[in-house]
């Protein structure tokens, strides 16, 4: 194999999205340990990018599914974050806010229609 090959931004997001998509009950923490991989890869000029939209995305893919609003609405925060530091590739979407609308209605808490909406 090619030993100068190295993972870029594109396979740490195929990976995270495997995780989001595993139904595993550690998928949240796992995909969002390499979603904090990545940002420190890339600080260290380890990776020559940082994670987009695509990666926050689906790290808040796999709260969602749990119905954890907490874990999707931090993930949602870092994005934010990221993007007000300078990533431009990190700006939340419309994606970003229907994934955390999909959050709460997979939540089961009384309040999820109201957060839901406020989200509007």
């Amino acid at each position: 194999g090619n030993k100068a090959a190295k993972p870029d931004i594109r396979s740490y997001n195929i990976l995270i999205d495997c995780w989001s998509n595993s139904g595993r009950q550690d998928a949240p923490q796992e995909a969002e340990f390499l979603l904090r991989t990545i940002l420190e890869k890339h600080s260290a000029g380890e990776l020559e990018e940082g994670p987009d939209a695509v990666t926050y995305n689906s790290v808040m893919v796999a709260y969602a599914k749990q119905g954890d609003v907490v874990g999707a609405g931090k993930v949602l925060d870092m994005m934010q974050a990221d993007y007000d530091a300078g990533n431009k590739a990190a700006k939340p979407d419309i994606r970003s806010y229907n994934i955390l609308i999909d959050c709460w209605s997979n939540s089961g808490r009384q309040d999820a229609p109201q957060e839901a909406e406020f989200l509007l």
